[in-house]
């Protein structure tokens, strides 16, 4: 991958949806939204961003905030992020970031600068779409997001143990609401 930190969030998602594509995890369309979002509560807890914010979010970064993937007809694997711009990373590191209902000028969109890489959430129903996801944030945060600091807030012993032991986070020196971060990939430049 070769172009500059700080890539538009445009070229970065197009990297992101066919590095996903490879791992048969796609962009949920708008329709799957509220059902994608019912499904992480289900295995999660409600204790996640709600539907009409994570449709706002995908909407703002033209689809390439929640990716899905199926066996057959039936959803089984949900994989969420959102892309930062700069005020976004800023409230990050002030402990000023709603993760619950980010703020619009905290996303990075399409025409904006894409500064960190916000782990949302993963969350699957079977070994292999389970294996899919994670397999696909691997490759992702090697390659189109490596170039960028990485932060998450697991909320479960599994998100916990998922982001330490299988993705290489640590917590964020500093950080009173458990967040957990890695650093950008030397050598790694914006997709």
């Amino acid at each position: 991958m070769k172009t500059r930190p700080g890539a538009h969030a445009r070229d970065l998602a197009k990297n992101l949806i066919q590095d996903l594509e490879r791992f048969a995890v796609r962009p949920a369309k708008s329709s799957e939204i509220l059902g994608a979002r019912d499904f992480a509560a289900q295995l999660i807890g409600d204790g996640i961003v709600g539907g009409a914010d994570l449709e706002r979010v995908h909407a703002l970064t033209a689809g390439s905030c929640l990716f899905l993937t199926h066996e057959g007809e039936d959803l089984t694997g949900v994989l969420a992020f959102v892309l930062l711009s700069e005020l976004g990373l800023g409230a990050l590191h002030l402990g000023a970031f709603n993760a619950l209902a980010p703020q619009s000028d905290h996303v990075a969109g399409p025409g904006s600068e894409a500064c960190a890489f916000y782990g949302w959430g993963v969350a699957a129903t079977t070994k292999v779409s389970a294996r899919r996801v994670v397999d696909a944030a691997k490759s992702i945060m090697g390659g189109a997001v490596g170039h960028l600091p990485k932060y998450a807030r697991p909320t479960t012993e599994a998100g916990h143990r998922l982001m330490r032991e299988r993705l290489g986070f640590v917590d964020l020196p500093g950080s009173r609401d458990g967040l957990v971060w890695q650093a950008p990939l030397k050598g790694v430049l914006a997709a």
